[in-house]
């Protein structure tokens, strides 16, 4: 009965939430507010820490600092964050609920991991990057069971080190490709993220540009194992490439740059920004794709009308502790936006010489360097985006802003042992998340990060 209530909550937010960024009616964001509000309180014991500590963190500075930089103009601005981040998680899960009774996603699955090494890098990492734009975590537990189950010792011929190494080699891969995704996929939370922070962005501008950062990244990291395993290049392999595999792969790339067409689309046709617009086509495109499936699949639509409510209520039900800290984080952001004066800000920005390409890199280092231990990156980011929003009173333009952050996300994904796609990987393969980041990609983010650097040095001078 609560997991009834509490998802059906998060269903008005996402209707409240459209309804507001598409007609200006100001009620529903209290309407909305309230829906989130009673969400969080009666899933409170879902909550993780990090999540606890957020709502009791985001309680406490209201408490003492209201009237002193914190009125009702900030918490409308912090809960406008958190009703939009809930509202965006809930729209992309009709897609995931979807895409897990689909069997174009195992087959796409199936098809990356079996190829040969000097293919295997580019294909699983760029594959990787296709399906977490719509899967986001659910990519990394599908590849990885994936990976698991198809690197077995037998397929090395029972050599241990063969094994190992195709191990490390398709892991790093497909945290390098799904690593990518804050910087280049319209369907992060990452973008929305942005866009909400920085109002002078936008999208058809900043897209392109993340977009080229991301392959270049990728390429670094595929240029980077080549010259490793350069042996490995006339290995034979044991591997069957079957043409429904290949075609799968082409169905969902289809399903991606479709759904991506009819949100751009739609935001330019009616001006709603692109995030508005993907909270209102993934919802419709997740419908019919679950439709279609169970159709194909030889069930009855009077079935699947009943499986389509079970199917999100248990996915809706699970999102409790994302919502927690991703709401938690944004609205702590607008908190101290509040709370920090300009002035202040702007002082110890020239006492720390924090001016124009400075201040990139230095952004870019702290979304790294607290990732290390244990801060998010989406809070890292909420707060050094809310803190300079004004970005261009500080010598930066937004967009280089903007990607500094980005990139930090995407280094802070493949260097730290303590984020969630590290952690859920290690489980599934059975290794250690140090080993995974900071032995085995260790390299890999130190060359990244000074390609970052250069990155951000030429878009100053493109820009600034």
């Amino acid at each position: 009965m609560m997991n009834r209530i509490s998802s059906i909550l998060l269903i008005i937010v996402l209707a409240a939430t459209i309804i507001l960024r598409t007609q200006g009616t100001e009620t529903l964001l209290i309407a909305s507010s309230i829906a989130v509000v009673l969400f969080l309180a009666m899933t409170w014991k879902k909550h993780s820490r990090a999540g606890k500590i957020f709502i009791i963190a985001n309680i406490t500075l209201v408490s003492i600092y209201w009237g002193q930089g914190v009125d009702w103009a900030v918490i409308k601005v912090g809960f406008d964050r958190v009703n939009l981040f809930s509202a965006f998680m809930v729209a992309l899960l009709f897609l995931r609920v979807a895409a897990k009774r689909s069997d174009i996603i195992a087959r796409c699955g199936h098809f990356l991991v079996h190829q040969k090494p000097s293919a295997r890098y580019a294909v699983l990492s760029y594959g990787s990057w296709l399906i977490g734009a719509v899967l986001s975590f659910g990519a990394l537990n599908l590849m990885g069971q994936v990976i698991s189950s198809g690197n077995t010792l037998e397929f090395a011929k029972g050599d241990t080190r063969i094994h190992q190494i195709r191990k490390k080699r398709m892991v790093l891969a497909m945290m390098r490709g799904f690593g990518a995704l804050p910087l280049s996929s319209p369907f992060s939370i990452s973008m929305a993220l942005m866009l909400s922070l920085i109002p002078a962005l936008r999208w058809q501008s900043l897209l392109p540009l993340t977009f080229g950062v991301a392959v270049s990244l990728i390429a670094l990291g595929w240029l980077m194992d080549t010259r490793a395993y350069a042996y490995a290049k006339g290995r034979a392999q044991d591997v069957t490439h079957r043409k429904k595999d290949i075609l799968a792969l082409f169905q969902f790339a289809l399903i991606v740059i479709v759904l991506f067409g009819a949100s751009a689309s739609f935001s330019q046709a009616f001006d709603y920004g692109l995030p508005t617009s993907i909270l209102i086509m993934c919802p419709i495109f997740g419908v019919m794709w679950f439709m279609l499936e169970g159709t194909i699949g030889g069930s009855g639509v009077t079935t699947l009308a009943v499986a389509l409510p079970r199917d999100l209520m248990r996915e809706l039900g699970a999102l409790a502790p994302e919502i927690a800290v991703i709401g938690g984080a944004s609205f702590l952001g607008a908190l101290v936006s509040g709370i920090l004066e300009p002035e202040t800000v702007m002082a110890v920005s020239k006492t720390l010489y924090l001016h124009g390409y400075p201040l990139a890199v230095f952004c870019m280092a702290v979304v790294v360097l607290t990732s290390l231990v244990g801060v998010s990156p989406f809070v890292s980011v909420s707060i050094l985006g809310a803190t300079f929003s004004d970005v261009m009173v500080f010598g930066l333009s937004p967009y280089v802003l903007s990607i500094s952050l980005l990139i930090g996300w995407f280094l802070a994904l493949n260097a730290s042992p303590l984020t969630i796609s590290a952690i859920m990987v290690a489980r599934i393969l059975n290794c250690e998340p140090k080993d995974i980041t900071l032995r085995w990609n260790g390299r890999y983010s130190i060359a990244a990060t000074l390609l970052g650097a250069v990155a951000l040095y030429g878009f100053h001078l493109l820009y600034d």
